[in-house]
């Protein structure tokens, strides 16, 4: 028996936490894309779930050798999408951690960051954009209207990740040099 499940996460924390609590109720993870999750009945509890961002998407050999290593510490991978790829272990097994010390999680953090970074400013260049065109044809289009509308939203959301992410960053940094 399968469940589908819709849902956007701009955090992969919360999203991690999300899928772990489901797997918790008995469902396991078995495919993600697009903001569509489905799942498998499972053991309550039965794994411990960890979202990654790669540094290229799967198919690159880099990509490939990561999950690679991953796997050989005894987790499995379970899907990808695009450059985020899904492992989980079972829980019976131990603690599972992606990231074991402050740098390495700063350093993942920094590049979920700068992903976002990039494409908030596409948005960003791609309104601006729309707006010069709009302006040129001297003519006021409601679908160019409700684009803008639609990509500034879009700009505004990833800016924000961003942002938060930052945040997580900087919190890692304090909790770092206290620790030194």
């Amino acid at each position: 028996m399968n469940k589908r499940v819709f849902r956007l996460y701009w955090d992969k924390d919360k999203e991690e936490v999300w899928i772990n609590e489901m797997c918790d109720e008995g469902w396991a993870l078995k495919k993600y894309f697009l903001g569509t999750y489905t799942f498998e009945k499972c053991e309550k509890g039965e794994y411990t779930y960890r979202i990654d961002l790669m540094r290229d998407i799967e198919s690159v050999q880099e990509s490939k050798d990561y999950i690679k290593f991953v796997e050989e510490t005894g987790a499995e991978y379970v899907t990808s999408w695009y450059r985020w790829v899904f492992f989980r272990k079972k829980t019976s097994e131990g603690e599972f951690v992606l990231y074991t010390d402050n740098d390495s999680r700063i350093s993942n953090y920094k590049s979920i960051r700068n992903m976002f970074i990039i494409a908030a400013f596409l948005e960003f260049i791609v309104a601006i954009y729309l707006i010069t065109s709009l302006h040129e044809m001297g003519e006021i289009y409601p679908y160019i209207i409700f684009s803008i509308a639609l990509i500034f939203i879009l700009f505004v959301i990833l800016a924000s990740v961003a942002m938060k992410t930052n945040s997580k960053i900087n919190n890692l940094i304090k909790e770092k040099s206290i620790k030194e």
